[in-house]
C-alpha cells in the first residue's frame, strides 16, 4: 500500500483539515506533490483503498475521529470503516445529473457516513467541515 514516508506526508499535509481533503490527496493531479503518483491512484478503486487504509491508520493511531452532525462515533473502528465501504459511490462520478460534480463533493453529501475531527494539542477533537 503506502510506504511510511507517504503516510506522514499524508498526515502532515492534511492535518486539521475536512476529510474531503483527505481525498483529494488521492487524486491523480494532486499525488505528484504527495509523492503518490507512482503507485497508480488514477484506479479509482486503489484510490478507495488508500484512502480507506489511511482513514483506519490515521483512527487506530488516535490523530482522528469520526463525527456523524457534530457527534463523535463511539463504535469500533472497523465498524466505522465498514460504512464508508458500504456506502461509497460506485464511480467517481457519484452524481449522474450533475457529471462536472467532483467526488469531493460526496463527502458533504448526507449519505457520507462521517466527517473527520483532528486531536488537538491538549488532546480533545475538533470537528472539521
Amino acid at each position: 500500500m503506502l510506504r511510511e514516508m507517504q503516510y506522514e506526508l499524508i498526515h502532515k499535509k492534511c492535518q486539521e483539515s475536512a476529510i474531503n481533503t483527505l481525498w483529494e490527496i488521492f487524486n491523480p493531479s494532486h499525488g505528484a506533490w504527495t509523492g503518490l503518483k507512482e503507485l497508480g491512484f488514477e484506479n479509482f478503486s486503489k484510490r478507495r483503498e488508500a484512502f480507506l487504509w489511511t482513514l483506519e491508520r490515521l483512527l487506530s493511531e488516535g490523530h482522528i475521529k469520526l463525527h456523524k452532525n457534530g457527534k463523535i462515533l463511539e463504535f469500533p473502528i472497523q465498524e466505522q470503516i465498514e460504512s464508508f465501504r458500504k456506502f461509497w459511490p460506485k464511480t467517481d462520478k457519484p452524481y449522474p445529473n450533475h457529471p462536472d460534480a467532483d467526488f469531493y463533493l460526496w463527502f458533504f453529501d448526507p449519505e457520507c457516513p462521517a466527517g473527520i475531527a483532528w486531536r488537538q494539542d491538549d488532546g480533545n477533537y475538533e470537528i472539521f467541515e
